[in-house]
């Protein structure tokens, strides 16, 4: 024995080595929640989940901790987490006195107090006269604090849960409930009591709500704060929160409020900078374009030239002061007025109105000399040119201009040079007749030559002259002064005069030069820079003439500079403002696409929102927030009707726990392609979350067409799912509403399809169920017994009774099968066949198997121990609880702490769990079979197991049902079949046991064929624990 007791410990601990090893570098957290807290912690499905609980398995996701979940009262909880004893105990209220014996992390979101009352109450609430109320509230928790701290109210009824205080409203027994107003919200809803309770204030003490951390553990903070910065900036909290709070969370509303005001401050800003930047090149601009106005309004009134300026409609819109002398007409008369319409233009000034006419029609002139004013001792010669100057935009006018220049003191030149030029000629053919004449004329001519160079050093021009020999230009004695060198200088250069030209314009200039002077130019005549002594630059406009013999030799080469530097500094200046002003604009222009993509992607980010907001992440359809606001969007149509089909499958549960929940999510989707394409158009397909779909058909005037879908939808789904390597065959169960017909709004209709769904269920599954008002009486008593089952465990309402197996041959019992008693307190005496089916659907089964287990190997240890005999407890195991991942360690730890043997303890498993799940649990069986438990396969012969299935099932015992035994005395046949499953569990190594054996002759028969055991009420009916003493003294014999 002391052997075996050593064995049985080194496996123990050899089993525990890996899971240390594997987590040996991961610091372990205890996690310890209350319940009854939802939606922020409670029980669903048999597990504990809500936001919390999410949100805690997001930020310790990764490997760093190993978290060990556990649950508890509130005030137990918190004192363990205060003691040290449990790390964290999820999100928490943040209040000063906490603070002092826990560290928090940074907020998470904001929580609120409202005040809830019955129905009916009267009088108005105000939180200064609540003293005059019976209150209500959770021990423990926050609004305590408040309503003592903040209001001095100690009078008052605390409640271990707040599921327990709004009952207790509910009731009568208080009259105002001061409890947490998202929990309470949500009890409203879950539990159907918003009609009879109402809010009366709301959004009271708003508090933070944090991770509570014992104070041992500081590093925890920080790593829960980096997770949840980390899932705030994903998106993953914001799509969790919603998920349970259907609003935006604080930190996403600061978020957007943020962006706002950083948008609108960058905005306010560039466009401040665009305005002062703008404000300022305009203003510069302005006296820029002010300054050379006013220049150029100079240089027209004062350069005693003729301007005349018309727009192509012949109106006149400038003539300057010098016109008006010159034609004898004012500004004020033509000003505005056509030209063809001016009256009494005669001469030269009828020509210059001609040559106005011309340009209009493209006819441009240069140089055409007209003499004005006529007929007076002061006319002089003008050179008059036309030009077009094209408006700067689409909305300013083309201009076309007449200028006339003032070269009547050129013209006045060239005459007096042709009169030199024919004296000269004169001359030329008298030398040979005499000297003394040729001398004579060269006198005249000096004086001519000097008479010309005053008169063109007083117009202001540098006259020029090159020397053919030496190949030198002379100049006016003035242009030495502009430049700054002397004659000797410049003659000191290899190229005098050229050589100061500026080197970019060298090339051009010498050979304009040559072209005049070989004659292919009529005119030397061209604009070039020359640099001074000092480097500065001089710009000059040059012109020139050279004379020529019959022989086409030069005789004479000579011209005029014009200094017209001002008028190129002008210009630059003028080019560089619309340069300027150009930039200017396109900075504009870049600002105003930087601000565009800015808004692009605001609007981007508002649409992603609004798909985290309204879209199934999984399955890419409409979820349950988007279904609800069509349907209430259809609803304000007046005279429409609907139909809702409410789908959920029969089997997912088991395929999720069995592949997993990745093959599960494959399977979603693949449901999801496959019913959207049996949809019609303009029908909505939306998925609730889990397995249940909702099909929103619009305009529904024909209720066949609804249930043609529905058939369709069950042959569809007869077919099978490839999801990896295997075929899975998913059935569902419809619930169907019509509207107006089956409720008012929206919620109604949803909730009375969910409601034809279960009846679906009820009724065998694989099938639809059309909504009728019978159906809410069924399902209000199953919520009901599903509400009270959720307590039970807490209160202490479930009881074992045994009933005795007999071994047929010694007439000795040999055992027992646990079986579950409910005793509520609400409900009184419940029937296992009517709750089980409800604890297996809601995942309760879990907690309520292992207690059934764990009790009965205890009570079996001590009968053992009180009888000395070593009897054998037959225990019922669901195939959910078969599905745990920690099963076999759930069994383990039951036969652990009873101290009871193995091989005194027997599972009975149902024969169509196996059938339905062979492959998932026989590995357990066959690891739970080897360490000494017997299996035992119930019900057998009402399934449809093969013996190929039989043979490989790890099974000790067969169990044959009630229904053979009852016609076993009457029906031949019936006695033929059960001796085949006597047999046939003989020949297999089986033991036979024979359930619901009430009558002597069923016993004498199965004693004949073979039977084994027998169990029924012709043995004893189930006894509760302290009877199965007695019972084991009295009837430890049957006598036939």
């Amino acid at each position: 024995m002391k052997q075996y007791r050593l064995l049985l410990l080194i496996s123990i601990l050899f089993m525990l080595l890996p899971p240390t090893a594997i987590h040996a570098e991961r610091k372990e957290i205890e996690y310890q929640v209350e319940l009854e807290y939802p939606p922020y912690k409670y029980i669903k499905d048999g597990y504990v989940t809500g936001f919390d609980i999410e949100l805690s398995n997001m930020i310790f996701e990764k490997q760093d901790y190993d978290v060990h979940y556990s649950t508890g009262k509130w005030p137990d909880v918190y004192n363990r987490l205060v003691q040290g004893d449990i790390e964290t105990a999820g999100l928490m209220a943040v209040t000063e006195g906490r603070q002092q014996e826990l560290l928090f992390s940074e907020p998470v979101f904001k929580s609120y107090i409202s005040i809830y009352a019955r129905r009916g109450l009267k009088g108005e609430i105000d939180l200064n006269k609540l003293g005059g109320y019976k209150i209500g509230l959770g021990n423990g928790q926050y609004s305590e604090t408040v309503l003592n701290g903040k209001l001095g109210i100690n009078d008052y009824v605390e409640y271990a849960t707040i599921p327990e205080a709004l009952e207790a409203l509910e009731k009568g027994e208080i009259d105002l409930l001061f409890e947490n107003q998202e929990v309470v919200d949500y009890l409203l809803v879950e539990q159907g009591k918003t009609d009879s309770v109402i809010k009366e204030m709301n959004d009271l003490y708003p508090r933070d709500v944090a991770f509570a951390i014992n104070k041992s553990t500081p590093e925890l903070v920080s790593y829960v704060n980096e997770r949840l910065v980390e899932l705030q900036h994903s998106g993953a909290f914001e799509e969790l929160y919603q998920n349970y709070f259907f609003v935006h969370s604080d930190y996403y509303k600061g978020m957007i409020h943020k962006r706002w005001v950083y948008g609108a401050i960058l905005l306010f800003c560039l466009l401040m900078l665009g305005g002062v930047l703008l404000k300022m090149n305009i203003n510069r601009l302005r006296r820029a374009v002010y300054s050379e106005h006013q220049f150029f309004e100079d240089v027209i009134e004062h350069s005693g030239m003729v301007v005349w300026a018309v727009q192509a409609d012949k109106k006149v819109v400038r003539f300057n002061k010098f016109a008006e002398r010159m034609t004898g007409l004012s500004e004020k008369e033509v000003l505005g007025v056509n030209i063809e319409d001016i009256d009494g233009l005669k001469g030269s000034t009828a020509e210059i109105r001609d040559l106005l006419m011309r340009a209009i029609r493209n006819e441009y002139v240069n140089n055409v000399e007209i003499k004005l004013p006529d007929q007076s001792s002061e006319a002089r010669y003008f050179s008059f040119r036309t030009a077009l100057l094209k408006g700067l935009d689409k909305q300013a006018a083309d201009i076309f201009v007449l200028v006339g220049v003032d070269i009547d003191n050129r013209k006045q030149n060239e005459l007096r040079l042709q009169l030199s030029y024919k004296e000269l000629e004169a001359t030329y053919e008298e030398l040979s007749a005499t000297e003394v004449d040729l001398q004579e004329q060269f006198n005249r001519l000096q004086i001519s030559e000097r008479r010309f160079r005053l008169t063109t050093e007083g117009s202001g021009a540098y006259m020029w002259e090159f020397d053919l020999e030496a190949r030198r230009f002379h100049l006016s004695d003035r242009w030495y002064d502009l430049i700054g060198y002397t004659k000797d200088e410049i003659n000191s250069f290899e190229e005098g005069a050229f050589s100061i030209v500026h080197p970019d314009d060298l090339a051009s200039t010498r050979k304009l030069k040559h072209d005049h002077l070989e004659g292919v130019t009529p005119i030397f005549e061209t604009e070039f820079r020359m640099i001074t002594k000092d480097n500065q630059i001089v710009w000059f406009e040059v012109r020139g003439k050279a004379t020529v013999n019959p022989k086409d030799e030069v005789l004479l080469f000579m011209g005029s500079l014009i200094d017209i530097s001002e008028r190129k500094q002008a210009e630059l200046e003028l080019s560089n403002s619309y340069q300027e002003l150009g930039a200017t604009y396109e900075q504009l222009a870049t600002t105003q696409q930087e601000l565009l993509v800015q808004y692009n992607m605001l609007l981007d980010n508002q649409k992603h929102m609004h798909r985290l907001a309204y879209v199934d992440a999984l399955s890419n359809l409409p979820n349950r927030l988007c279904l609800l606001e069509t349907m209430e969007k259809y609803l304000k149509h007046p005279g429409g009707k609907f139909a809702l089909l409410f789908l959920d499958s029969d089997n997912f549960k088991y395929i999720n726990d069995t592949l997993g929940h990745k093959s599960g999510d494959v399977l979603i989707r693949k449901a999801s392609e496959r019913l959207q394409s049996l949809m019609r158009e303009g029908d909505m397909l939306s998925r609730l979350g889990g397995d249940e779909f909702v099909i929103f058909i619009k305009d529904t005037e024909d209720r066949e067409a609804v249930l043609n879908l529905a058939e369709r939808i069950m042959r569809a789904f007869r077919q099978s799912f490839l999801i990896g390597e295997s075929n899975l065959y998913v059935s569902l169960s419809i619930g169907i509403s019509f509207y107006p017909e089956d409720g008012e709004t929206a919620e109604q209709i949803l909730s009375n399809a969910d409601v034809a769904m279960y009846r679906a269920k009820e009724d065998g599954k694989g099938t639809y169920v059309v909504y009728d008002k019978s159906m809410h009486t069924a399902f209000n008593e199953r919520m009901n017994i599903e509400k009270h089952l959720r307590s039970a465990m807490n209160n202490n309402e479930f009881e074992l009774n045994y009933q005795p197996q007999m071994d047929i041959e010694s007439g000795f019992i040999s055992g027992f099968e646990a079986l579950i008693r409910w005793n509520s307190p609400s409900l009184g005496s419940v029937s296992p066949l009517s709750f089980i089916k409800i604890a297996e659907d809601s995942r309760l089964i879990i907690d309520i198997g292992e207690w059934v287990l764990r009790e009965s190997c205890i009570f079996m240890k001590g009968i053992q121990d009180r009888t000395g005999v070593p009897y054998k407890i037959s225990v019922n195991i669901s195939i959910i609880q078969l599905f745990q991942n920690d099963f076999i360690e759930m069994v383990q730890d039951s036969l652990a702490v009873s101290g009871l043997n193995p091989s005194c303890l027997e599972l009975e498993i149902t024969e169509s769990i196996f059938m339905k799940s062979f492959e998932s649990i026989l590995g357990k069986l066959q690891f739970l079979k080897s360490k000494g438990i017997s299996i035992a396969l119930d019900d057998f012969g009402t399934g449809y197991s093969s013996l190929s299935y039989l043979q490989q099932l790890p099974i000790s015992t067969l169990k044959m049902d009630k229904t053979f035994i009852d016609s076993l005395s009457e029906k031949a046949n019936s006695q033929s079949f059960v001796q085949s499953i006597i047999q046939l569990g003989h020949n297999m190594g089986l033991k036979v046991v024979a359930e619901g054996v009430e009558e002597v002759i069923q016993m004498d028969l199965l004693k004949q064929l073979g039977c084994d055991k027998v169990q029924g009420y012709l043995i004893s009916r189930p006894v509760p624990k302290q009877a199965v003493v007695e019972l084991l003294e009295t009837q430890r014999r049957y006598g036939i």
